[in-house]
């Protein structure tokens, strides 16, 4: 299989380039694909059972979250993310006022399982854990003296959870909750129980109090959504005119068993993460570390803690397998806006470190953009140094009767000049043709001139002379001679290695922009199509990879013009002299 790049080793991690049969085993047993090679590998592996299982799963999802769609307004993405850390193993925090429909996207999560049992309960400031975790059993605290609850149709028994009011809950419930979320398990008694807990949904229409010790509990949650009213007029009107409010009703054959949840998570886990995620990642954990450094004393810090990034991760990795993908995506990584914030103030600010992140990720680590502007400044640099030996003289060279310069030792009867505006315009890297004249004021003087093939035609071949820059010296046919400098005068610098012509730099450059633009519209297209039809991303993120990769071409097509106009800066410099 021929690839159009090549990484350091190979297109595997592991070193060896494979052919489609050992590739597939590979992917199978979870080993890292490069991302640049994983692109040209979507095509062949869409052949193989595994991403036809993909596909398969895909379809499955958004046949689902259509018909949990239906009937909801300006919802969808709520849902759809409800959906995502259900099947992640997560739980969802809903924030919003009264009155906006967070009951029902529970409700509708229920219905995308089956035969899942479901518990729902509205918190309060009297709730106790009995009507959580249900009653203590009197005969078995009469008979056996056994402490032990009944927890059948509560929320023990439950797979999907919704518990309004959330930070209402008295810390007897609060301290069973972060087991129960965290290690799916439940102590009865004497006896440790796992839940098979999928999902739980918590809302409220405040955050946790500060200083209530509620921020074990809150970190539990690691998708936050704000729920708000309807906006959208037509929505709001679609909503208010209708008449029914009814379920809908959900094929079993659309429902997700628990043979099928379990396979799904053990198969997320193998969804691969190129280098450039764990950079992403990192570039977004400096940032927030910025932000508290440098935030004021009444502001409330950002606080991720570890056990948060690994479920992130995991979210994302679930994501890109329910998308077909084999690897997570930058798209993937905008739903880690939902899952880093504490105060709704602080949404925003995520928001923009993600998206700077994704931004830097694409540009810097992808497309070489770093590389690429350190040989553009190169190349400025070049020029303007080349600019510089034209434009000024060097004081130490001696000018004789006001135009010209002294060339000594060589042999010719008199002196032989050559006007220093020629000696400027000379380069260390390539011939020019002059011929000598007589000097007609001053006979004992030869000057040599720049030779031109129309007007002086008539020179002997044999009085034509190839001449070249050298330090304080000229070349002729490829012979050293020294200019006549001053008494005294400063030595020359140390001679730095500038033996590589601009030309060639110029072509290197052209060439690795013309690599970078390959690389970028095989990128741009692969992240386009994979946004286009992402489950769990709300239209308004869509536009944000869209504009994100709108930005990374119109950086491209700076860094074009900007070498257009070194280019044609050159050439007219050339013509000029």
């Amino acid at each position: 299989m021929k690839f159009p790049h090549k990484t350091e080793k190979s297109y595997l991690s592991r070193g060896n380039p494979l052919k489609l049969p050992e590739l597939i085993k590979f992917v199978s047993r979870n080993y890292e694909v490069h991302f640049k090679e994983f692109l040209y590998l979507c095509p062949p592996l869409t052949k193989h059972k595994i991403i036809c299982h993909m596909k398969s799963i895909k379809s499955h999802i958004t046949q689902l979250l259509k018909t949990l769609n239906e009937g909801v307004f300006e919802k969808e993405h709520t849902i759809a993310l409800s959906l995502l850390s259900a099947m992640a193993g997560e739980s969802i925090f809903l924030l919003g006022p009264p009155g906006v429909a967070k009951s029902l996207v529970a409700r509708r999560l229920k219905l995308a399982f089956k035969n899942a049992d479901a518990f729902e309960y509205l918190m309060s400031r009297f709730s106790t854990p009995d009507e959580i975790f249900g009653p203590v059993s009197i005969s078995k605290l009469k008979d056996e003296d056994t402490y032990e609850r009944i927890t059948k149709g509560y929320l023990p028994t439950a797979a999907i959870v919704f518990l309004d009011e959330i930070w209402k809950a008295g810390p007897a419930i609060q301290n069973s909750l972060l087991t129960v979320i965290n290690e799916k398990i439940y102590r009865n008694g004497q006896f440790t129980v796992r839940v098979p807990l999928k999902a739980l949904i918590a809302a409220s229409n405040e955050l946790p109090a500060k200083g209530e010790g509620l921020e074990a509990l809150y970190d539990r949650f690691l998708v936050r959504q704000f729920v708000g009213c309807i906006e959208q007029e037509y929505a709001f009107d679609q909503m208010i005119s209708s008449t029914k409010e009814m379920e809908p009703e959900i094929p079993r054959e659309l429902q997700i068993d628990d043979e099928l949840y379990s396979k799904l998570q053990a198969e997320s886990e193998k969804v691969g993460i190129h280098y450039t995620i764990f950079e992403l990642i990192h570039n977004i954990k400096r940032e927030i570390e910025l932000y508290n450094t440098g935030r004021d004393e009444n502001t409330p810090p950002i606080y991720i803690s570890d056990r948060r990034w690994k479920k992130i991760v995991g979210l994302l990795r679930t994501s890109a397998y329910l998308n077909e993908s084999a690897g997570i995506h930058f798209s993937d990584c905008l739903l880690m806006s939902a899952c880093l914030w504490d105060e709704v103030s602080q949404l925003p600010i995520i928001e923009e470190m993600v998206e700077q992140s994704i931004t830097r990720g694409i540009n810097a680590y992808l497309l070489g953009e770093k590389r690429l502007e350190q040989k553009l400044d190169s190349l400025k640099e070049n020029m303007k140094s080349e600019h510089s030996l034209r434009e000024l003289s060097d004081p130490g060279i001696q000018v004789v009767d006001t135009f010209y310069h002294r060339i000594e030792g060589y042999h010719i009867a008199g002196n032989l000049l050559i006007f220093a505006s020629d000696y400027q315009s000379l380069k260390k890297d390539s011939n020019r043709l002059f011929y000598i004249q007589q000097d007609k004021f001053r006979p004992v003087n030869k000057i040599l001139k720049a030779y031109d093939f129309v007007k002086n035609r008539n020179v002997a071949q044999k009085n034509i002379y190839s001449l070249r820059k050298g330090r304080r010296s000229v070349f002729v046919n490829n012979q050293e001679y020294p200019l006549l400098c001053y008494d005294n005068c400063d030595p020359l610098p140390a001679q730095q290695d500038d033996s590589t012509p601009f030309e060639f730099t110029l072509q290197e450059v052209i060439d690795l922009l013309h690599q970078m633009e390959v690389e970028y519209k095989t990128i741009s297209e692969r992240e386009t199509t994979y946004t286009k039809e992402h489950l769990f991303l709300s239209p308004s993120q869509k536009s944000k990879i869209k504009r994100i990769l709108g930005e990374t071409a119109h950086i491209i097509e700076n860094y074009r013009n900007e070498l257009r106009i070194i280019a044609h800066a050159h050439e007219q410099e050339n013509r000029e002299y």
